[in-house]
């Protein structure tokens, strides 16, 4: 089983526990606070739920009718899950506000703090874990559903600290106030995963770091007397890399020229990860033909 299969099931099994927890105390204390994070737990479950169905879609082989794989339909499954994310922050501001303006504030409860907790050691290693498998998988599926269930942690921690205000201060009204803060950081936040999918759909090119190393690489080879169209894209996790290199001894063999082609393409699959390397071997250099015509000398 993959890491993005396996995150994601991690991610569901703990939504059911948080769901199990949250809906048992707040069916015995009726809180509302609880009673509202326990329906955005059951909203995480269904999310992570779709979450496995994409991730199980783009690990399919290529095929006939898509040769490059399937992997932008996490993309495109992250788009959707991040207007989830817009949208309910959209919701507890409405609801912030209604609150304000209707004088409807939480109660104090001991089980809720009890609660908001256990919610919170369960949710804060949930997120560790999933930011490290996005972060190694180039999931933006799982940088999404981190960013969601990152998004509950500051709910729940900001649950607790009203109450405690609310204990100590007496001043019912930092609730909703406090929720407005947390949803615009959050909506803030949360355009990180709307730039990247922009620029899956714009074929932006890898990041920098990569394109210098592929540079590098190529300088490295002194049989190299120069290199031009190169070309990066990245479609999902997949980092897909073409260029042309110019042999400086117009005579070199096939077999020479190909093992050094070779030798190019292992040390950047090598550094850059999820990488596909389409390397073309010129004899001369014909970088100035812009829109890339080959022109065959007569011999």
């Amino acid at each position: 089983m993959s890491q993005e299969k396996k995150a994601v099931i991690i991610a569901s099994c703990t939504a059911i526990l948080l769901i199990i927890i949250k809906w048992i105390a707040g069916i015995m204390t009726w809180s509302m606070a609880i009673i509202t994070s326990a329906i955005d737990s059951t909203l995480d479950f269904f999310v992570s739920l779709m979450n496995f169905l994409a991730i199980r879609k783009s690990e399919e082989p290529h095929d006939d009718d898509h040769n490059y794989w399937h992997g932008k339909i996490e993309w495109f499954w992250a788009i959707f899950e991040w207007l989830i994310i817009f949208g309910s922050w959209i919701s507890v501001i409405y609801l912030s506000a209604q609150k304000i303006i209707n004088h409807e504030f939480i109660k104090w409860t001991y089980e809720s703090i009890i609660v908001m907790i256990i919610s919170i050691i369960i949710t804060w290693t949930l997120v560790i874990y999933l930011s490290k498998v996005s972060k190694a998988t180039w999931s933006l599926v799982l940088k999404a559903d981190s960013l969601h269930y990152k998004s509950d942690l500051y709910t729940n921690w900001w649950i607790i600290i009203s109450l405690i205000i609310l204990k100590v201060f007496n001043l019912p009204i930092i609730d909703p106030l406090i929720s407005i803060v947390i949803a615009l950081y959050i909506m803030y936040w949360s355009i990180e995963i709307l730039t990247e999918w922009y620029k899956m759909l714009m074929d932006h090119k890898i990041d920098d770091e990569y394109v210098d190393f592929i540079k590098e690489t190529i300088s490295t080879f002194k049989e190299v007397s120069s290199y031009h169209f190169l070309k990066t894209r990245q479609s999902g996790k997949n980092n897909f890399i073409e260029f042309h290199i110019v042999f400086g001894d117009p005579e070199i063999s096939l077999k020479l020229a190909h093992i050094i082609g070779d030798k190019i393409e292992l040390k950047i699959i090598e550094f850059v990860p999820h990488a596909h390397v389409m390397i073309h071997l010129d004899y001369f250099d014909d970088s100035h033909n812009k829109g890339n015509p080959k022109v065959i000398e007569e011999q």
